[in-house]
């Protein structure tokens, strides 16, 4: 038997139910519900002493989601802060919090963030965590480098039976697993806040530039109520994949936008305010001989108060 990867998509967050314009949101209270069905649900798989690592994606809502795992585990099992484990877009839902924000945040969490730096949130077009589907494709092949080398470093010591935890995102899971069966042009993820997928990887002995594919258990599929893993062809594989991608390039096109739009923000923030009397007082002032007249900058909302 080889380690086993549960791979966990967080619970119910904030932007699940409000929409994706809340920073890095937290748990909701029925996610914190949820997060103790997780517990019940887990034990049923594993009693958690077998669980070696966990890691998490570095946003709150999974940190929040990996500490209720942490409490099934051994005392003194850490959790993992990896940015590739990150979700896909750049909303600021999906845009994390600098690491001495969560260290602040969670002091006894027991948090490992020696992968990361502090500026680890960033997902302009110049960053490795960018929504690009080059860029995804590679983040999601590190991510599995990753894994395979804790699978096996814990066959090297014996631990056959060992578990993995992974806590992550429902659209980024889909990349991690290489499998898009359930995503659409209307729907992004097939994986519910909570839920649990187990995975092995189908060879451990992988040499340079080869694929690492992760196989879902037959234990997995029969939790979900499959018999078996659905098969699909080649071309049911690249179409599923095709519509993943365009929406990917949909999120780059959205960032764009944001970015322009905080732009022409700042520029606006730049002009001069000045109170309407002082203003007024100005412009009634006597001209003088060879004076520049001064200009009367008129006031402009900033794009981030029009509205509120």
């Amino acid at each position: 038997m080889a380690p086993t990867i549960d791979i966990i998509r967080h619970a119910e967050a904030h932007h699940n139910i409000i929409g994706s314009d809340i920073p890095d949101p937290r748990l909701t209270h029925r996610g914190l519900r949820q997060c103790l069905g997780l517990q019940k649900r887990y034990r049923k798989i594993d009693s958690g002493d077998n669980i070696t690592h966990i890691i998490s994606s570095p946003l709150r809502r999974a940190i929040e989601t990996s500490l209720s795992i942490a409490q099934l585990a051994k005392e003194g099992t850490g959790i993992t802060l990896n940015p590739q484990f990150q979700e896909v877009n750049a909303t600021p839902s999906s845009t994390g919090t600098a690491v001495s924000g969560l260290l602040e945040q969670y002091p006894n969490a027991n948090l490992d963030v020696t992968r990361m730096d502090e500026n680890w949130y960033l997902k302009g077009p110049d960053t490795p965590f960018a929504p690009d589907v080059e860029k995804l494709e590679t983040r999601a092949l590190r991510a599995r480098c990753f894994l395979l080398a804790i699978v096996r470093d814990l066959v090297n010591q014996e631990k056959q039976d060992a578990r993995v935890v992974v806590v992550a995102h429902g659209e980024f899971a889909q990349w991690l697993t290489n499998d898009f069966v359930g995503t659409g042009y209307h729907r992004n993820s097939s994986w519910a806040n909570g839920e649990v997928r187990s995975y092995q990887f189908e060879k451990l002995d992988v040499g340079k530039g080869d694929e690492v594919p992760l196989v879902e258990t037959q234990e997995s599929l029969t939790r979900r109520g499959i018999t078996e893993a659905i098969s699909l062809s080649d071309e049911q594989k690249a179409e599923l994949k095709r519509i993943a991608s365009i929406r990917v390039v949909s999120y780059a096109s959205s960032y764009a936008e944001s970015e322009r739009r905080e732009r022409e923000a700042r520029e606006e923030e730049e002009w001069v305010d000045v109170e309407e009397e002082e203003a007024d007082k100005e412009n009634t002032e006597p001209s003088l001989p060879h004076r520049t007249p001064r200009r009367r900058h008129r006031h402009r909302p900033s794009l981030l108060t029009r509205g509120s």
